[in-house]
């Protein structure tokens, strides 16, 4: 059953999706594309962001044309398709190439974010084809996932940050209690000297930290290069901490907030509904949904 602000919007607020792992070549080597399609079928085993979580054909078949048309259902116009390269044999990666071959399968659909390991000694030749010859508009980091793991404000990460300031474009961070081997790599504060050191540069930090999230809107109140995807976090019911991407998203975090799926953890329908249930009001779900993203993809 929809809710009554969904039914009322839905019509009238276009949609971007901020972070995107299609059932994809490489991606489909991923763990996060498996376990989604692996689903516990005891309840006791389900993670936390599963919680609800319907079943998705696209990602039960693994069909990306089928993925295309679920975008198109929930309304959804554009999706980032957000890369990964760790050289962790656990996490895995996706080749570049991969995300360039399937932006130009849907052209005008998709948008790359290049995945980029600061241990690869090519890193930043790697940043530079992304964003140069791909036209991808950002790169994408996980550095908790790397082998070996390193906080987001490693040295090894300084040089990639001082490029993609210098090429106009956006990076992203994986940030959350899932992504490294303690919360040490998901603390916000880590951030803080990095994104000050580069003022001109956005950050888009998928999963909001979670479970930091007042340490997280502590620092984005004086680092306004900070966007957060707060993803399964927000649209999950109940997930402790959400209210206070709620409040922020109405508040001084609403040009800041991206809306993202994270698919395949959620189907598209399910999460743009979820979204409009949380509280948002229309001036947030309109900026949070689209514009903020078109803002930082300059659409």
């Amino acid at each position: 059953m929809l809710s009554p602000a969904y039914r009322v919007t839905q019509e009238r607020i276009m949609i971007i999706d901020f972070r995107i792992r299609p059932p994809f070549k490489g991606f489909m080597e991923l763990g996060i594309i498996k376990a989604w399609r692996n689903i516990p079928t005891e309840p006791r085993a389900m993670r936390p962001t599963g919680f609800e979580r319907r079943h998705v054909a696209s990602v039960a078949e693994a069909d990306i044309d089928l993925m295309v048309k679920e975008m198109d259902e929930a309304g959804i116009s554009h999706g980032v398709i957000m890369g990964r390269e760790t050289k962790n044999p656990v996490y895995g990666g996706v080749p570049n190439a991969d995300i360039h071959e399937l932006v130009r399968r849907y052209p005008g659909r998709f948008f790359g974010f290049g995945g980029i390991c600061p241990h690869d000694p090519n890193a930043l030749e790697e940043v530079e084809r992304c964003v140069k010859e791909y036209g991808f508009k950002g790169i994408s980091l996980h550095p908790g996932w790397c082998e070996p793991a390193i906080h987001a404000h490693d040295e090894k990460i300084i040089p990639i940050l001082d490029l993609c300031q210098q090429l106009d474009t956006v990076v992203g961070f994986a940030m959350s209690a899932y992504t490294g081997p303690d919360l040490t790599y998901c603390d916000p504060s880590r951030l803080m000297p990095v994104m000050k050191m580069f003022p001109r540069l956005p950050f888009v930090i998928s999963h909001g930290c979670w479970p930091h999230v007042q340490e997280v809107m502590g620092v984005a109140a004086v680092c306004p290069n900070m966007y957060i995807i707060p993803d399964c976090y927000f649209y999950v019911r109940d997930m402790p901490f959400a209210e206070q991407y709620v409040k922020a998203a109405n508040s001084f975090m609403k040009y800041r907030t991206l809306f993202g799926t994270g698919y395949p953890i959620r189907g598209f329908g399910q999460c743009v509904e979820n979204w409009h249930e949380r509280g948002l009001t229309h001036e947030s779900l309109k900026l949070t949904l689209y514009d903020n993203a078109a803002y930082l993809l300059k659409l």
